[in-house]
């Protein structure tokens, strides 16, 4: 028995009507997060460009483009709507610590797929909330499998390699889900995809200034993942010990660092349970520094020009991630989210972080550019257990000093954002493009996802009112 062969079993044993009911909800706020996600990343340019190709490649009309409405075939959709949902970063975040790091991903990133292949396939909606959950245990269960007690460096970053790499071994379950797959078939589609499809470190990498390309990391595996599940459909073969076998994943990438048991063992909690929604965006390592910011200028009525210093004080992955020289003065979106000294300046400039703060204006104006200067940031190992604690001291010109910790930031499991807030959230990013009335229905349709008999519905109310800029 291989474990691709494990992994198919495990993944067909779920049905939905084992799900508990909190977890059913969970998804349908999963899905109402990922919409308003890529709803806010509608007009980025990454998004327009891949939307863009999409036009110009056609292909069948099987799955929509969130915003236009557009109908092309599912691997365009899956790129198209993938980038979208990525490309503010704020998306949610599944962190375990690591040793004195974190290891995360954005278990999320599976529903743009789900969604093109149910929409190709006319699946209903219970079919789409029990994949996404598994589609969330698996990402989330990948990430478990490298933390090693007493081993180092043993996440799949420290190996050189990009945690999105996850989707090629991910995907092609979740896509043989939907496609109707058997056990045989399924280990045969994880080892077509995960023989390819691996994502190089140097697209989230310390020391290198960011790309578009970050926000195509996962949809690229997602494609390949639903490519490889339709060729094992039609008879094609893989390395079914991709995991296991000799140059496999587990001796090539991960160097044997590997807990092989936390990928198929009894499910506990649910992993969609343990997610992190966002409420900025930005890293979700910063998030504690970033809402004690947010917090301090709010609460004591900061003014830009008063501040004198910004003492940030971080867990140690996140002063390695967002703190590094080449992130401090970001010249595009894909780094301006990713660095500390930026968000902070920001957050006590425009007291929000949202799709607004990220424009080439923004990062170019000089106010910004002089209260980088004024931000130091420094690792605390006592935050280290945390994954996303902070701590944000403000001195003013006026001799006052304002010190403000956080340990879970808005979001995180332990301080949850509570329904009102998703939609507020969503609410946020789609009034630009949709009346409230569009908006309210949208909600409406989300949650009512579980009784829809096919996404028609659903990918109708997220086209827009009007054409966006």
């Amino acid at each position: 028995m291989t474990i691709a062969r494990d992994l198919a079993r495990f993944s067909l044993g779920l049905k939905f009507e084992d799900l508990p009911e909190d977890v059913i909800q969970e998804a349908k706020r999963a899905v109402l997060d990922t919409i308003g996600c890529a709803i806010g990343g509608y007009s980025g340019d990454a998004s327009r460009i891949i939307r863009d190709l999409s036009q110009e490649l056609g292909g069948n009309k099987e799955s929509t483009i969130i915003g236009s409405g557009m109908k092309t075939s599912c691997f365009n959709a899956i790129l198209a709507n993938g980038v979208m949902v990525r490309y503010l970063d704020f998306n949610d975040t599944y962190l375990i610590p690591v040793g004195n790091l974190v290891l995360g991903n954005h278990p999320s990133e599976v529903i743009p797929a789900v969604f093109a292949l149910a929409e190709r396939e006319r699946l209903n909606g219970r079919d789409v909330v029990n994949t996404i959950v598994m589609g969330y245990e698996l990402s989330g269960r990948f990430n478990d499998c490298c933390a090693i007690p007493g081993v180092v460096a043993p996440t799949i970053e420290a190996k050189g390699w990009n945690t999105d790499t996850r989707g090629a071994f991910v995907m092609p379950i979740v896509a043989g889900r939907l496609l109707g797959l058997t056990e045989a078939q399924i280990e045969q589609a994880i080892g077509i995809s995960g023989s390819h499809n691996m994502i190089l470190g140097i697209l989230d990498a310390t020391g290198e200034e960011y790309s578009m390309t970050k926000n195509l990391r996962f949809p690229r595996t997602a494609h390949g993942g639903v490519l490889a599940a339709m060729m094992a459909k039609r008879g094609y073969t893989g390395p079914t010990r991709v995991l296991e076998g000799k140059k496999g994943f587990i001796q090539s990438v991960m160097q044997g660092d590997f807990n092989i048991k936390a990928l198929t063992e009894p499910i506990g909690k649910f992993k969609i349970l343990e997610t992190m929604y966002k409420a900025v965006a930005a890293d979700a390592t910063t998030h504690g520094h970033v809402n004690a910011t947010l917090q301090l200028v709010k609460e004591r009525d900061i003014k830009p020009e008063d501040v004198v210093e910004v003492r940030i004080k971080a867990g140690s992955r996140c002063v390695e991630h967002t703190g590094d020289p080449v992130k401090r003065y970001p010249k595009n979106k894909e780094s301006a989210d990713h660095s500390s000294y930026y968000l902070t300046a920001i957050a006590i400039i425009d007291r929000q972080i949202g799709p607004n703060q990220y424009t080439p204006e923004k990062w170019n104006d000089p106010k910004v550019l002089a209260l980088i200067d004024k931000v130091k940031l420094e690792a605390d190992p006592s935050l280290d257990s945390f994954g996303r604690a902070g701590i944000s001291e403000i001195r003013t010109k006026q001799g006052n000093v304002y010190v403000k910790r956080v340990e879970y930031p808005t979001g995180d499991p332990k301080n949850p954002m509570t329904g009102r807030e998703l939609e507020d959230k969503l609410r946020g990013m789609a009034e630009p493009y949709m009346t409230d009335k569009r908006i309210d229905r949208l909600i409406q349709t989300v949650y009512a996802l579980d009784n829809l008999d096919n996404l028609d519905e659903l990918m109708q109310s997220t086209t827009f009112d009007r054409k966006a800029g």
